[in-house]
Parts: structure tokens; sequence; C-alpha cells
């Protein structure tokens, strides 16, 4: 966890002002796994994501071993199997919006970003949309985007093609609020 703070904190300071600078302690990301002979459902709650407002830059970190399954053993494939989290601890991703927000105007707000993608020892550009709402000082975000597990080098065994899809959809939901020293 402090390595996690550290890193924020060091974001923080090559974003820049603290008037435009957002942050997320306790985000929301969740996967889906459709598959033949199982559905795979896990969720997280502690994504940290940092937004500066004045640069249009936006960063994510996610947890591995944050991500909580229903059942036990699926967890525990996904972490020493599956994610490799020992050696793999963090997902990240590191992007720039591409569409004007005009930050100051409540709204809602469909954006595309682009940026780096990083999962399982691979870092990939990758571009995906989201919906920024934004009231008073809040800013929520969310967004919806599927990710091919082949891209980040996660192997499935042929014995288990059957239970874990190729692809996963992945569900993100942030609530911005302004950083405060």
């Amino acid at each position: 966890m402090k390595k996690l703070l550290f890193l924020l904190t060091l974001i923080y300071w090559q974003f820049g002002q603290a008037q435009s600078v957002f942050i997320e302690k306790s985000g929301t990301v969740s996967f889906y796994s459709e598959a033949p002979l199982e559905n795979i459902e896990a969720v997280h709650s502690g994504v940290n994501a940092i937004l500066n407002t004045q640069t249009n830059e936006l960063a994510f970190i996610v947890t591995i071993r944050g991500f909580k399954f229903e059942k036990e053993l699926m967890q525990e494939h996904f972490n020493e199997k599956y994610l490799e989290s020992d050696k793999y601890p963090k997902a990240t991703y590191k992007c720039n919006i591409v569409d004007s927000i005009k930050w100051d105007v409540p709204g809602t707000y469909e954006v595309g970003s682009t940026g780096t993608f990083s999962l399982h020892g691979v870092d990939k550009e990758i571009s995906e949309k989201g919906t920024f709402t934004i009231a008073g000082n809040k800013i929520n975000l969310k967004s919806e985007f599927k990710i091919a597990i082949a891209d980040y080098n996660i192997s499935i065994p042929k014995l288990l093609f059957q239970n874990i899809a190729d692809t996963v959809l992945v569900k993100l939901e942030c609530n911005f609020e302004p950083f405060k020293k």
C-alpha cells in the first residue's frame, strides 16, 4: 500500500497544480468472462486513480490481488496460475483524454482516451471510451471495454478453454474528488 501511495504522489507532482488534480482511492473495476461451462466474475473496490483536468491526463493503478471472486478456488487460480500476481502485482492505465471537456460546466461527456495499458508484464497501446459526469466539484467516470487475454500473454490451459473466455468484459467506475494536500 505504501508503494501505491508513493506512486500516486509521484504522479501528482508530474500532473501539476492541485486545483486541477482530482483523485479516487476506492474506485470499482470488475470483469466478466462468459464461457460455455462457467461464467467468471470478479470485483475490485480499491482502484486508485488521478485525473488532471488542466492537461486531460488520467492514470489508474489496480492491485491484482484486490479482485474478489465468488469462489475461493477461482481467486486462487486467478492469482497463482493466470495473472501471476506475485510476479505482476498491478495493472495500470496511463492515458490522455482525446475529446474536449468543459471541466467547469456540469454535464455528461462521452469521450475517448488513448494510452498505455499494462497487465501481466505487457504494455499495450489502447484506445477506450468512457463517460464523465460533472456535478459541482465531483467528477464521475464510467467505462466499459473488452480485453483479449492473449494480448497480455495470459495462458489458459487447453483443458480449461471452455471455462475461460478469450475476451473479458471490464467495467470501471470512479468518483473523483479534488486533491487536498
